[in-house]
C-alpha cells in the first residue's frame, strides 16, 4: 500500500469522525471556532510553562535576568502601591479563592448550569493548587532576598502559587459566564479580559512585595491559564458528547462512568441542555 493512499484513508476516517463529532456536539462554525481557539491557547499556555521551567531548572535564559527584572517592581514601589499589591495578594490567598469557588459553583447551578460546569471553578482551583504545589516541592527554588520581601513566605517560589490559583480560578471562571451566561460578544470580551486583569494584577502584586522571581509569576500565570482552558473544555466537550438517552452498558466499570456522567450532566433547567460552547 502507497504512503499516498495510506493517507488518503487516514483522511477519509479523520473527516468521518469530526462529522460525527460535530453532530453529537451539535456545534455551530462559531463553536468550533471557540473550540478551536481554546486548544491553541491551551497548546500556547503549556508552551510558555515549558519554556519557563527549563530557563529556571537550567539556570539560564529568564532566569538569569530575574533580578534585573525584580528590580523594576522593587526600586519603584510607594506606599500606596505596596498597600494596593497586599490588598490584591489577598484576593489571591487560597482561602478566598475556595469560598469564591464555592459562591460561584452554587451560584452557576442556580442559573441553570450543569453540575460539570458550576464545579469546574473549584475543580480547577484544586487541580492548579494541586500542581503548583508539587511543582514547588520538584524545583525548590530559592525566594528572593529577605531584604526585599514584605511579607513572609516559607515554601518554594517556582512557580508562584498565588498567580497560579487565581489565574485557574478567575479565568475558569470568566469563561463560563462568557460561554453561557452572557450572549453579546462585548460583553463574553469584557468577562474574560476582566478575569485577566485580575489575575495579572494578583501575579504583579507578588513582584511589587517581593516575594517571587518575575518567571515565577510568568509559569504561574501560563500554568493556571492551562489549568482553567484544560478544565472548560473537558467539562464543555463531556456534556456535548454525553447521549441523551445512552444504553445501559453491561460492564460495572462503564456502567459507573456512566452514572458519574450523568451527575456531571445534571441541571437545574433541561433547556440548556445543548449550549455547550454554541457561540450564538
Amino acid at each position: 500500500m502507497s504512503a499516498r493512499s495510506v493517507v488518503g484513508q487516514f483522511a477519509s476516517w479523520f473527516a468521518a469522525e469530526a462529522r460525527k463529532m460535530s453532530h453529537r456536539l451539535g456545534l455551530t462554525w462559531r463553536g468550533w471556532c471557540v473550540l478551536g481557539s481554546g486548544v491553541i491557547a491551551f497548546g500556547v499556555a503549556l508552551m510558555v510553562l515549558g519554556g519557563v521551567s527549563e530557563d529556571v531548572t537550567q539556570h539560564n535564559g529568564l532566569a538569569s535576568s530575574d533580578p534585573s527584572h525584580l528590580r523594576l517592581f522593587t526600586d519603584h514601589r510607594t506606599g500606596l502601591l505596596v498597600n494596593s499589591s497586599r490588598i490584591a495578594s489577598d484576593f489571591g490567598n487560597v482561602a478566598i479563592l475556595a469560598l469564591l469557588a464555592i459562591g460561584a459553583g452554587l451560584l452557576l447551578w442556580r442559573r441553570g448550569l450543569p453540575v460539570a460546569m458550576a464545579i469546574a471553578p473549584a475543580f480547577a482551583l484544586g487541580a492548579a493548587a494541586l500542581l503548583a504545589d508539587t511543582t514547588k516541592r520538584l524545583v525548590d527554588r530559592g525566594r528572593p532576598p529577605a531584604p526585599l520581601r514584605l511579607v513572609v513566605e516559607g515554601d518554594p517560589s517556582f512557580p508562584s502559587g498565588h498567580a497560579t490559583d487565581s489565574t485557574a480560578i478567575y479565568l475558569t471562571l470568566g469563561l463560563v459566564l462568557a460561554l453561557f451566561i452572557f450572549r453579546r460578544p462585548l460583553t463574553r470580551f469584557a468577562v474574560i479580559a476582566g478575569s485577566a486583569v485580575i489575575a495579572a494584577a494578583i501575579g504583579a502584586s507578588r513582584l511589587i512585595l517581593g516575594v517571587h522571581w518575575p518567571s515565577d509569576v510568568l509559569a504561574g500565570w501560563a500554568l493556571g491559564a492551562a489549568v482553567a482552558l484544560g478544565v472548560t473544555i473537558a467539562a464543555a466537550l463531556l456534556l456535548g458528547l454525553m447521549p441523551t438517552n445512552p444504553t445501559p452498558p453491561r460492564s460495572r466499570l462503564r456502567r459507573a462512568a456512566t452514572l458519574v456522567g450523568r451527575v456531571l450532566a445534571l441541571e437545574r433547567d433541561t433547556t440548556k441542555r445543548r449550549a455547550i460552547l454554541q457561540a450564538a
